[in-house]
């Protein structure tokens, strides 16, 4: 009898390995700096620019002031194990996402009839979205079942209208069977006419796959069937996993779960299938395995010459050139990367055309170069961070050319950096009589295929949006990039990591880049020293302030670019106040000499405000507050004070308080020894109503009732206790409510 295992063990992944906290490697390198394309990101209308996924965790490909790219978001409200999508509209702002059980609107609520759609919180690619082409407000949302609902729901689509719900959307049909045999995969590719979209599904246990283009038209409910490959019916989990398709939309990938693989005899394998994407037919099945792999997942390079196969269960990646004339050959082009223990699920190639992976964890890995061949594709294990939410087994899935649009889009060259000369050339598969339609972001625009524009000032950012229409066809495509004119230096920065009281600081460059640039970095520790190494390690030999500068300089002046940071490493001390001795009741005026940015009293108790630097402290007992300061190079100072705390053998009410909100005498309370324990403490005004009462020690009347402030004058107090042995007191008195 076969089982069928639950959510973990589907995975049967080791939660274990969930380090959120490593810390990222420190290499040396070379001086001659050789530096890849960091700040260019290159979208479809921008589009796919705001991630959610996980456990809401969210990331932002938008430029956003001095944030990085991309930047953390933490206002998602989904919970996503594994399938999920997101869409904006053409400038990167967020319309919807989704998990594929509801979808929230740009203010993160459910969106209006949007939950219950039908997919599985354990379907890898479990709903995808799609424009209905040629409209700017209807979408399809698609969805797919799991194996652990026996794939019962089939593949349906829901319709959501953007123009519903005053500009929040709508959802106006839901759940509408596309088909009823399914598997946890699809995916959608761009037609040829640069438009129109092909969705391809997967039979269950089956080499059927079916293509529903999607045009002005909307969707076309007759597939172009395709019968090629093997037959996935080698057991129930080979209807499990991923279908991508490259950029240039000619190949597709087809993965499957690998658990049971073994017990069936079945060497673990994926599948490559050629794709016109001018009728929607799936060809040329080849099938890619290796003795010791254990595939789950894949992804393509912007260019589409390489594909990257996740192996969560050995730890590793394999990149292998999936354009070569034969399965033997691609097979052979296998070179496999480790990931340092992190068993990577998710994977996804994003706007900054980088290839995103997910575990459970606070931090996604990265491919930083995918296009580059072997360990030049720059892998790291923790890049981008997501905390304190949490990534998950699954990234958002999008359309094929959302991310790299090979076809349909437009390259560039800058002619010279130094005046901000830029070369433009449109490209399109699209027939018919074109319009070209540029905005480059500067308020000037152009309606020829390849302009030359120059942009002034040269050294900032520039949004280039280029769209083309044809007369054959509805709608338009619609592409944008974010350029730099000068080309280089998006901004030049570093950190300090210092070691107090040593002397030792690793400095760790930042520096970011628009393009393959040489050059060279020149440190200045300004004590004479100078490195040329990309993340030096310095020891000064005595305390001081130094200014640190970072020096890049290349063959072009108007490129060079500096910047100078001051490093302190002077003696850093600090003090706290004499210790001191009170009665109950009298308040201890705290405060720090000597420095610092920072403060933190410990403990808490009694204090106004234990991260401030001059708290007010009120003890009801003898104490020892501790000060740690830290300054801005992150160095510790610590000092102490005692206070001891001298008991009363009765009860004292203070004569007034001033109930204003200042932070001072706000409060009106009793002051006792620890002997007592409180019966009551009551207030009256002068007319003998009762405005306050309290059991509680330390409690005390702020002049409200009922949030009501009361008037000045004369109260009345009565407080009743009991002492140890059992003993009851009274007492009575008057104070004054002063305003």
């Amino acid at each position: 009898m076969l089982l069928i295992p639950e959510k973990c063990s589907k995975f049967e992944y080791k939660m274990s390995s969930f380090r959120p906290y490593s810390m990222f490697p420190m290499h040396k390198r070379q001086f001659i700096l050789v530096i890849g394309l960091f700040f260019f990101l290159n979208s479809t209308a921008q589009q796919n620019n705001i991630w959610y996924f996980g456990k809401k965790a969210g990331l932002n490909f938008n430029i956003v002031a001095n944030q990085p790219i991309p930047s953390k978001l933490t206002n998602s409200v989904m919970i996503a194990d594994e399938g999920c999508a997101s869409i904006c509209d053409e400038n990167g702002r967020l319309l919807f996402y989704s998990n594929g059980l509801t979808v929230y609107n740009r203010n993160h609520q459910p969106m209006l009839n949007g939950d219950g759609l039908a997919a599985n919180i354990s379907t890898m690619q479990g709903c995808i979205i799609v424009p209905l082409p040629g409209s700017d407000s209807l979408y399809y949302i698609f969805t797919t079942d799991a194996v652990e609902n026996s794939f019962a729901n089939g593949y349906r689509y829901s319709i959501i209208d953007m123009a519903g719900d005053n500009g929040n959307g709508g959802v106006t049909a839901k759940n509408i069977l596309l088909w009823a045999s399914c598997t946890e995969r699809m995916t959608a590719i761009r037609h040829a006419d640069g438009i129109s979209v092909w969705l391809i599904t997967n039979d269950n246990n089956s080499n059927i796959f079916r293509a529903w283009l999607i045009n002005c038209s909307g969707l076309q409910t007759t597939p172009v069937v395709s019968t090629a490959g093997l037959v996935m019916d080698q057991h129930y989990f080979t209807n499990t996993g991923m279908m991508k398709a490259s950029p240039d939309g000619k190949q597709i990938c087809q993965t499957h779960f690998p658990v049971l693989d073994e017990m069936n005899h079945i060497p673990n394998f994926c599948q490559l299938f050629d794709f016109d994407i001018a009728t929607g037919i799936l060809s040329n099945p080849r099938s890619i395995g290796f003795p010791d792999a254990q595939i789950i997942t894949c992804e393509y390079s912007p260019d589409s010459k390489l594909l990257y196969l996740a192996r969560p269960y050995d730890k590793a990646i394999d990149q292998i050139e999936c354009t070569l004339g034969n399965a033997a050959a691609i097979t052979a082009s296998r070179i496999s990367i480790s990931t340092d223990g992190a068993g990577f699920i998710g994977i996804q190639l994003a706007p900054d055309e980088k290839i995103y992976l997910c575990y459970p964890s606070w931090y996604l890995g990265v491919i930083n170069r995918p296009n580059i061949k072997g360990a030049g594709c720059n892998f790291q294990k923790e890049q981008a961070d997501v905390s304190f939410n949490l990534a998950y087994l699954g990234l958002p899935a999008f359309i094929n050319d959302l991310s790299f649009n090979p076809n349909n889009g437009f390259n560039y060259s800058i002619l010279d950096s130094c005046s901000g000369n830029v070369q433009f050339l449109g490209t399109s598969t699209m027939n018919g009589v074109l319009q070209w339609r540029w905005d480059f972001g500067d308020g000037t625009t152009s309606d020829i295929q390849n302009p030359v524009h120059l942009f002034i000032p040269s050294d900032q950012a520039y949004t280039v949006k280029l769209k083309v229409t044809s007369s054959l066809f509805c709608g338009e495509v619609k592409t944008s990039q974010i350029i730099k004119p000068k080309g280089i230096v998006a901004s030049i920065d570093f950190d300090i990591i210092n070691k107090c009281d040593s002397g030792y600081v690793r400095f760790i460059n930042k520096t970011s880049f628009l393009q393959d640039t040489v050059g060279q970095l020149t440190w200045e520790f300004g004590d004479g020293s100078i490195s040329n190494e990309i993340n030096p390690i310095h020891t000064y030999t005595a305390g001081g302030v130094y200014n640190v500068k970072l020096k890049f300089k290349t063959t072009t002046p108007c490129l060079d670019d500096s910047l100078v940071r001051q490093l302190d490493l002077s003696t850093f001390t600090v003090s706290a106040p004499p210790d001191q001795t009170i009665l109950v009741g009298q308040s201890v005026q705290l405060y720090v000499s000597g420095g610092g940015k920072y403060f933190q009293w410990t403990p808490g108790s009694w204090l106004s405000d234990s991260s401030s630097k001059n708290p007010v402290a009120m003890p009801l007992d003898d104490i020892t507050y501790k000060v740690t300061a830290i300054n801005n190079e992150g160095c510790k100072s610590e000092d102490s004070i005692f206070i001891k705390v001298l008991p009363l053998d009765d009860f004292y009410v203070p004569g007034a308080f001033t109930p204003n909100d200042d932070g001072k005498n706000d409060k009106i309370r009793p002051f006792y020894g620890g002997k007592f324990t409180l019966s009551e403490f009551s207030i009256f005004n002068r007319w003998g109503q009762h405005v306050f009462s309290t059991r509680e020690r330390g409690a005390g009347w702020n002049g409200r009732v009922n949030n009501l402030i009361q008037d000045a004058g004369v109260y009345v107090w009565i407080i009743r206790a009991t002492d140890q042995s059992g003993i009851h007191y009274e007492r009575r008195g008057t104070f004054v409510l002063i305003r």
